[in-house]
């Protein structure tokens, strides 16, 4: 379908009848536009969102739409088609113009936005210039991107302004992070900017990693023990797939198991994913923003709210500050077990990462060691993203050296044609007698736990 604006004059000869929208009819329709906008965000919500990068989705606002228009006389405009009218604005409403393609696209899973005609986008793991690939992948001007920007946050109810000029968003599927430019009293130097990641529709399962490269059967195997009774901190960089990794660790936990997640805005949504809808007994928290601070709910608040839930397993989207790396902290120390992510440049610098967070002294180091069993470091290398080695916490030197076997390493060989890296997963050193008995006591197999106590055939390696 041609895309154009509702506002401009439109003229169109059908049986004879020349069907024109004059001003009035140009103000009606923006007002049409918007009672349609209204319905949607408040009866029809999630599928309006979810709209913006399902093409499935968009069918159904579509006809929501056209049900919309025709049962309501009022709405209708002289001498202008229903047929029309309704294609106008279901043009206006559910279109997002340049970038619509690339959002509909499952290969493509970010979207950066950087101005009017500088737009990249990861597609199959690797940057493109998204006009190399859709020359017509470009805005007008600015004032095109910051409109298809104020019409893609409509759906929450939110807008890029003077008083609010970061929008950081969540939506049914997907993230918007939006900056306004400077020149409107906005944050951006040169231009509005956007970024948008989109959200896997499958959840990632140990053997999608496995198929993937990210790990091997032995680390599956070896996680499949050791999950059940350690303390496991991810560490990584931004878009390297740390809360898609962590969401593999419930997976190998009893379906019955009470679990509770904790994100400053919901992204894993366990209960909603088709590889958890055996896993009944979960309990998701969100933040809670608000202006005075006792009314607000960080995740430092949530995890002490979680400790009163009775879970077994806590799972943490990110731990990102002081309060939260202090409590979640303390929720291990008082025998729960938990999952979280961190931002490091390796496994090494995700200890030395908690502790920084949680109060940067000796006293906070020997907590982070004996709570800490496993920190799993995940890189994104070219178009893979890869565990590139799992290490035990044993020890602090102080508060800045961390004392720490490698249990696997990964061993880059080489990189494929299309961008994909080459290597091997390697277990260069046995698991700690200490967590070989915090295994006993989760009643794992002793024939298990001998297996990781050694490394058979394999130069072994050594604390760091």
């Amino acid at each position: 379908m041609k895309s154009f604006s509702p506002y401009e004059y439109i003229g169109r000869e059908e049986k004879g009848v020349v069907q024109d929208i004059d001003i009035t009819g140009m103000k009606k329709v923006y007002d049409i536009c918007e009672e349609v906008r209204i319905e949607l965000r408040t009866h029809h919500g999630s599928i309006f969102s979810s709209s913006i990068i399902s093409p499935r989705s968009r069918e159904q606002v579509k006809l929501i739409i056209a049900d919309f228009i025709k049962e309501r006389p009022e709405l209708h405009i002289p001498n202008v088609s229903l047929e029309k009218l309704i294609e106008v604005v279901q043009d206006e409403v559910v279109n997002l113009g340049p970038i619509q393609k690339a959002l509909d696209d499952p290969r493509i899973t970010n979207i950066d936005i950087n101005g009017p005609r500088d737009i990249f986008v990861e597609l199959d793991g690797e940057e493109v210039y998204l006009p190399d690939i859709e020359s017509e992948a470009v805005f007008r001007d600015e004032e095109h991107l910051f409109n298809t920007i104020q019409k893609m946050l409509i759906p929450v109810g939110r807008s890029l302004s003077a008083n609010d000029p970061v929008v950081d968003t969540l939506f049914d599927g997907f993230r918007v992070c939006a900056t306004l430019k400077a020149s409107r009293a906005g944050i951006s130097t040169y231009s509005h900017t956007v970024s948008i990641r989109k959200f896997p529709e499958e959840t990632i399962t140990p053997d999608d990693l496995i198929r993937f490269g990210s790990i091997n059967k032995e680390i599956k195997d070896f996680l499949q023990d050791a999950v059940l009774c350690s303390n496991i901190e991810i560490a990584g960089s931004t878009n390297s797939g740390k809360t898609s990794f962590l969401m593999t660790l419930p997976m190998y936990l009893a379906k019955n198991t009470r679990l509770i997640t904790i994100e400053d805005s919901p992204e894993m949504m366990l209960r909603k994913r088709k590889a958890f809808k055996e896993y009944r007994n979960i309990i998701a928290f969100q933040c809670k923003h608000h202006e005075e601070k006792e009314k607000a709910y960080d995740i430092a608040k949530l995890t002490k709210v979680s400790l009163r839930k009775r879970p077994n397993y806590i799972i943490v989207g990110e731990v990102r500050d002081s309060a939260a790396a202090s409590q979640t902290l303390e929720a291990m120390n008082t025998g729960h077990y938990a999952y979280f992510t961190v931002h490091a440049s390796s496994a090494k610098e995700g200890a030395v990462r908690i502790v920084q967070l949680a109060g940067n002294n000796e006293t906070v180091a020997a907590q982070v060691a004996s709570t800490i069993n496993l920190i799993i470091f995940q890189q994104k290398r070219r178009k893979s993203r890869i565990v590139t080695e799992i290490i035990e916490l044993l020890d602090f030197e102080g508060a800045k050296r961390p004392i720490y076997k490698t249990l696997f390493k990964f061993v880059q060989t080489g990189v494929t044609d299309d961008g994909h890296v080459i290597g091997e997963h390697k277990r260069v050193n046995p698991i700690s007698e200490s967590l070989a008995e915090q295994m006993r006591n989760a009643l794992i197999p002793e024939e298990h736990i001998s297996q990781w106590m050694k490394v058979s055939n394999e130069k072994k390696g050594s604390a760091s």
